[in-house]
């Protein structure tokens, strides 16, 4: 208990002292540090990061992110077993754990709610997040995101068939074998015509430019990106429980985005929800940065 109290109290003089641009190490209730970066004034907006397993410094260092800023407290942090984050002793990367992770920290930095931002797999934390939290919670704004990740990874699976050409789609279509396993063909073929980069970006340069600045972070922690395919929590159709989310909801889809899949959103049943279309793929804030921070402030602004 008197760990808690201490990482709470820690977080909070952080906080007070560095309200404009903030750095430090938060502690979980179960002992994992999570690295903390708050920016901007305003409201404060958690943004959550994808990946799954990545950083949200590939969103924090967009020039979107900088423009959100001027309206909105932003806080960002990583994951546990993610980027900048530390690892779990004791290996607990279980949904309601990364959940708690989110309550927890938004409860030590005093909020009583707050707006949450989250991108591409942060669909499935968001969406239980909501759920489990819903007076935590005073709106989301869905970049991207994915409720349902056996529909997206297919997605991946059907955008690389076509992409190749492969009429001879046996092996691709054998369901013996694991999904991840069969996306994973279609990603090496993919990756060896390049031509991946058509999964998430509209050009080559974009997704270069996206793995250096995730990558620039310099000591990059993968643990949780490389457990969480063997967990089949992760593997659920989250869409049935958007029925049950009742704060106001933007939802910004990828009509070219076949990483998450362009029809996905029509399973999302969120009962207050603002769907704007994107013509582009995965990442509007880092393609469209001006366009994507004045959707995002509109929608703030009718909160």
């Amino acid at each position: 208990m008197n760990k808690i109290i201490v990482a709470l109290l820690t977080a909070f003089i952080s906080f007070s002292s560095f309200a404009r641009d903030s750095t430090f190490h938060f502690t979980t209730s179960d002992g994992v540090k999570l690295f903390v970066r708050i920016a901007g004034e305003g409201r404060p907006c958690a943004f959550v990061h994808g990946g799954p397993g990545s950083t949200a410094y590939y969103f924090e260092k967009m020039q979107a992110a900088a423009l959100v800023e001027q309206k909105l407290q932003m806080v960002y942090f990583d994951q546990r077993g993610s980027g900048r984050s530390a690892s779990a002793p004791n290996g607990d990367y279980s949904l309601d754990r990364m959940v708690k992770d989110i309550e927890e920290l938004k409860t030590a930095l005093g909020y009583q709610q707050w707006d949450l931002m989250g991108h591409s797999f942060a669909g499935i934390l968001l969406t239980n997040y909501a759920r489990q939290y819903p007076s935590s919670v005073r709106s989301l704004m869905l970049i991207n995101v994915t409720v349902n990740m056996p529909y997206s990874m297919n997605s991946h699976l059907e955008f690389g068939l076509k992409t190749l050409g492969i009429t001879d789609q046996r092996e691709y279509r054998d369901t013996t074998k694991p999904l991840m396993q069969r996306v994973g063909l279609v990603h090496n073929g993919l990756t060896e015509k390049n031509l991946w980069y058509k999964l998430m970006f509209r050009n080559a340069y974009e997704k270069k430019y996206s793995d250096s600045v995730t990558l620039s972070v310099g000591n990059f922690n993968w643990e949780f990106g490389s457990k969480v395919w063997n967990n089949k929590e992760y593997f659920t159709d989250f869409a049935p429980l958007t029925a049950g989310i009742n704060c106001p909801v933007l939802a910004i889809v990828g009509d070219q985005d076949h990483a998450i899949g362009t029809e996905h959103y029509k399973s999302f049943r969120f009962p207050s929800a603002r769907v704007v279309h994107y013509i582009g793929g995965h990442a509007p804030f880092q393609e469209e940065p001006q366009w994507f921070a004045e959707k995002i402030l509109d929608f703030v602004a009718t909160l």
